[in-house]
């Protein structure tokens, strides 16, 4: 879902939608909560992406996720109804984990050690937390994830 970020920019995936996210937004850390809080709160979970002269938001509940492009040149909206928001959020939680020192280092302007260590530490919390939001949201619906959770 989310490709390894390079310079503050990481590509966002979802079947044969792609879009370049910017470092406009704390990808790792605003993703994460706003699918903690669909975890925990059974909300559908919005994610937002800063293309840097347009915008993309995500929204995903049981059984569908809709992605909305809002692009001068080419407006649209896509709906997935076979992603729901378990998937949506093990995707990202799997490839925070896969390039997580990246992750740590998002934004080509910060960070100095003291607060890579400090945002490193954040995250791994961050991301053990949603990972047990999601287990025990999947097991409530009997929705298989993948096996490292």
């Amino acid at each position: 879902m989310l490709s390894k970020p390079k310079d503050g920019w990481t590509t966002v995936s979802i079947e044969d939608f792609e879009s370049e996210a910017s470092y406009l937004v704390d990808i790792p850390f605003d993703w994460l909560n706003a699918c903690l809080t669909g975890m925990v709160n059974k909300v559908p979970i919005t994610l937002f992406i800063d293309e840097e002269g347009s915008e993309v938001f995500i929204v995903s509940y049981y059984d569908v996720t809709h992605v909305i492009v809002d692009r001068a040149d080419l407006p649209e909206s896509i709906t997935y109804r076979n992603i729901d928001f378990m998937d949506i959020t093990n995707g990202i939680i799997e490839d925070i984990k896969l390039y997580f020192e990246d992750w740590v280092r998002w934004s080509p302007y910060e960070d100095t050690e003291e607060e890579c260590k400090i945002r490193s530490v954040h995250l791994k919390k961050l991301i053990k937390e949603t990972e047990k939001a999601l287990k025990k949201e999947a097991e409530r619906c009997n929705k298989r994830i993948f096996a490292s959770l």
